[in-house]
């Protein structure tokens, strides 16, 4: 399964400029738990903040309407093309100790978000579909079965 269906959502960005203070403001707003940080154009991701890292910055003792998101950019952005598949995804979040990665177009643009929720959601549904076709499979040869003993009773 590719990541092209994370890609219809709406993505909650924020520039490198913007306040913490911002940041936790835009999360409240739109109830999410991460923002991606892009280019002054908002087009290329270059960090992604969370909630965790909004409270680790205060707690350190930033100011959050003084101290910018962009601040907080240091390690590498862990990013995925939308052509990877739901494995890569996990398997770079795993890599990496990331609960979340921007989606990217083969130009670097930003297309979307993959979450740890995202990917249990999807699992959770390919489950429960796998279950449901076991269960009717199942059903099936017992009917068989049934139908078997009623005609050599019969």
């Amino acid at each position: 399964m590719s990541l092209t269906n994370l890609t219809q959502r709406p993505i909650r960005t924020i520039q490198a400029s913007d306040t913490v203070a911002e940041a936790a403001r835009l999360m409240c707003q739109y109830s999410v738990g991460a923002l991606v940080i892009t280019d002054s154009a908002r087009v290329t991701p270059i960090g992604i903040i969370t909630d965790r890292d909004l409270v680790w910055m205060i707690s350190e003792g930033w100011n959050p309407q003084e101290a910018t998101v962009g601040q907080f950019v240091g390690a590498p952005l862990q990013t995925v093309v939308v052509t990877d598949s739901l494995a890569d995804a996990i398997k770079k979040m795993g890599e990496h100790g990331v609960r979340r990665l921007p989606i990217v177009g083969h130009d670097g643009r930003l297309r979307g978000l993959v979450s740890l929720d995202d990917i249990l959601v999807l699992l959770g549904r390919q489950m429960a579909d796998t279950a449901a076709a076991v269960t009717g499979e199942l059903d099936h040869e017992r009917r068989v079965s049934e139908a078997h003993e009623t005609v050599k009773l019969g």
